[in-house]
Parts: C-alpha cells; structure tokens; sequence
C-alpha cells in the first residue's frame, strides 16, 4: 500500500513538472492575427500615461493596441529584435513598439507608420511589445 502511495505522488510530481515545463516554454502567440483593442496616435497615448498614469494603466495595459506616428529613432535590442521609437511631440519620451522577434520588415527615421503591439506600461516611455505593422 505504502509502495502505491509513493508512486502516485512520483506520477504527480511528474507530470506537475512537464505542464509547468510545458506552459514554460510555449511560444507567445503572434499579434499578427490579434484585433487591436484600441486605435491611438503615438501623442496621445503618451500624453494619456504622463496626465494621469493610474488611470491610463487601467485603459491600456495589457492590451491590444495600435499605435501610430512618426519614427523618430530605430534601435536593436538585447535580443537582437528591433526597437522603434515614435515621436509623442515630448521631449521627455515618446512610445517605444519592440517588434516581434520573426519581423523582418525595413524601417526609416521620420516615416510615418502603425503598428500593433500589447501595452506593457510607462518607465520613462510607454512601450508596446511584440509589435508588428498594423494591417
């Protein structure tokens, strides 16, 4: 009985580890296919994050939004994905949209352009991550 009790609990521990590996290891799904929540011009949602934060986090954060402005500087990030940076008419920030790893796409300084990306919240800028064009 003993011997029974033991090998049940190894079963479970088991297989608690490979879902928690599992669930670990999943891939995010793409914003390629995802409908954007929210349509915002780069100006306005910084403008929303800087007037009132609180507030702003609860309308945005973890959502789907698309963005567009100007590109005011294009950078590569730690893990070699692409970095954009949007012009929110402030010189204290400005939206940063860090693409998804799989885009590809050619980007240029002061082109105007939208994407798509989840709203992680403001630091010193409002940045959107796994961003893609918007459609």
């Amino acid at each position: 009985m003993k011997k029974w009790i033991i090998a049940g609990l190894a079963l479970a521990l088991i297989i608690g580890v490979a879902i928690g590996l599992y669930m670990y290891n999943k891939p995010l799904e793409s914003m390629s296919g995802q409908e954007a929540e929210v349509t915002i011009s780069a100006a306005d949602l910084f403008q929303a994050f800087d007037t009132d934060e609180q507030k702003a986090n609860t309308t945005f954060l973890g959502k789907v939004i698309e963005v567009s402005g100007t590109i005011e500087s294009i950078s590569t990030g730690d893990d070699t994905s692409t970095n954009i940076l949007l012009n929110a008419g402030d010189v204290m920030g400005g939206v940063i949209c860090r693409m998804d790893l799989s885009s590809k796409d050619v980007f240029q300084e002061g082109q105007q352009i939208a994407l798509r990306g989840e709203c992680t919240g403001k630091l010193l800028d409002v940045e959107l991550a796994r961003c893609v064009l918007a459609e």
